[in-house]
């Protein structure tokens, strides 16, 4: 646990070379900015050296101060920690009008905390810092004994971020940072840390891959993202428990697995920012993703400003359905809608017709197949082709299916309302045919003809009836369980 703590190429120390093999035994700290005086001998020093940490005195108190160096090419998962440089400047797409983004501009930050809210009572017991040098990645990582320590910690924390013009966090714009500016007040200290710029990687992480994966925690995504997986790993949640135990104790050993959890957080937000450039810069290869990964990465690069990008693998991803249909795969109705609104707002009205219509095919039973669609191809007749006829069929077909799924479904309000908005579309199109003259019996044939064809109903199910005149009770509703009475 010492040493490489489950890392491919983590350099805790030692030489390069054996950074690189993984290996990584004890290197010397990296030297302080800030100006201190050597610690005289304290009988904790030793225990505080078994973690690798010191007692690190500053003007104004002391604090605990651990330091893991890694060469630039040591490897956390599939990335190594010089790739960054090569696209750093990819970051810009977050703050468009600031100026370039530079690597050794960048403080990778993360937090362990006495509590979950944002609130004065909360306190960081440890702050772990993450930064670019000349040729190697250091985390630091700050530790309190006790409130007293906080004023040292948090002056020698402000000193550290002058040189820094960007925070890269994992949820940290609206939990780390603000626990950080809260703590700075309370001990009546304003630095100028507002002009730091926030590059939060939690929005992105959730953009590509929320629908994707069960989770967007931290250690999930570098896990799937980035090929590396933690072993024997204590969770973030269990750090406020130890940090007690700790104070009740005073053994330094329950909070190893704190400083590593922590020290492989830092480490994980240098390796998913390179992930993250190389999707800005068009560089991650796509041949493995699926069309649901090609359109979430697609729509993030059209919020991120990066259009071309953005059309070219959106063009991949409807290629890549297209494949799966000609191959008689079935695709999740929301993606096949999620496309079909994109190119609907993009203006490709033949292609989100396309996908309509494809997703009516492949629905199932009647009350599982997708009234979204028959309500676009409805809009779509009624507005785009002034197709009376058939968007009036479509209404109904529409209106059908909410009623054969009001039969397996409690009723619903949202089914209600939505009901209501069908009959009056209804209503509306054959006001529209009378006035313009026609029939609907004279385009039946072709209206049947233009409709997609979906699978016929199970034997024995009748389709639903029209409502009748009387007022039906609100707490009315089919049931599956209705079954004809035999009289006698």
């Amino acid at each position: 646990a010492e040493g490489a703590h489950g890392y491919a190429g983590h350099a805790s120390g030692g030489s390069p070379a054996d950074a690189r093999s993984g290996s990584g035994q004890a290197v010397e700290p990296a030297a302080s900015a800030a100006p201190a005086a050597p610690a005289p001998a304290h009988p904790e020093a030793a225990a505080w050296a078994k973690l690798d940490a010191e007692l690190y005195e500053f003007p104004g108190g002391s604090f605990v101060r651990r330091v893991r160096t890694y060469p630039m090419d040591a490897y956390h998962g599939r990335y190594r920690l010089d790739a960054l440089h090569e696209h750093v400047r990819e970051f810009g797409a977050f703050h468009p009008e600031a100026e370039p983004v530079h690597a050794e501009g960048l403080l990778f930050f993360d937090t362990e905390t006495t509590g979950l809210g944002v609130g004065a009572g909360n306190v960081a017991f440890l702050v772990g810092i993450g930064y670019y040098e000349t040729g190697r990645f250091v985390v630091e990582q700050l530790f309190i004994r006790h409130p007293a320590e906080e004023r040292a910690m948090l002056a020698y924390l402000e000193e550290k971020m002058n040189r820094f013009t960007h925070v890269v966090s994992y949820n940290g714009r609206t939990f780390d940072w603000p626990i950080l500016q809260n703590r700075f007040i309370l001990n009546r200290m304003r630095p100028d840390i507002d002009r730091l710029l926030h590059l939060d990687l939690l929005h992105p992480s959730r953009s590509l891959w929320k629908h994707s994966m069960p989770s967007v925690r931290l250690g999930k995504v570098e896990e799937a993202q980035l090929g590396y997986a933690r072993e024997d790993d204590v969770s973030g949640a269990f750090a406020p428990e130890l940090y007690v135990l700790y104070l009740a104790e005073g053994k330094t050993d329950v909070l190893r697995g704190v400083f590593v959890h922590n020290e492989r957080d830092i480490v994980s937000l240098a390796a998913l920012s390179a992930l993250i450039t190389r999707y800005l810069a068009d560089e991650e290869p796509l041949e493995p993703k699926s069309p649901g990964d090609l359109f979430r990465l697609g729509q993030w690069l059209l919020k991120m400003n990066r259009l071309p990008s953005a059309e070219k693998i959106l063009e991949l991803g409807f290629s890549r359905l297209q494949e799966q249909g000609e191959e008689g795969r079935t695709v999740s109705g929301d993606l096949l809608l999620r496309y079909a609104a994109y190119y609907k707002k993009a203006g490709v009205r033949d292609r989100a017709v396309e996908l309509w219509n494809r997703l009516i095919r492949q629905a199932g039973p009647a009350a599982a197949a997708p009234v979204e669609a028959y309500i676009e191809l409805a809009m779509h007749y009624e507005h785009g082709c002034k197709d009376y006829a058939l968007a009036l069929e479509l209404s109904r077909e529409a209106l059908d299916v909410l009623r054969q799924r009001r039969r397996l479904l409690r009723r619903s309000e949202k089914a209600a309302d939505e009901e209501r908005r069908i009959a009056h579309r209804i209503e509306r199109l054959q006001r529209k045919l009378r006035d313009c003259g026609k029939s609907v019996s004279e385009k039946k044939a072709s209206v049947k003809a233009a409709i997609p064809s979906r699978p016929p109903k199970p034997p024995g199910q009748a389709r639903s009836a029209k409502p009748s005149g009387k007022p039906r009770p609100a707490y009315a509703a089919d049931s599956l369980f209705d079954v004809a009475r035999n009289p006698g």
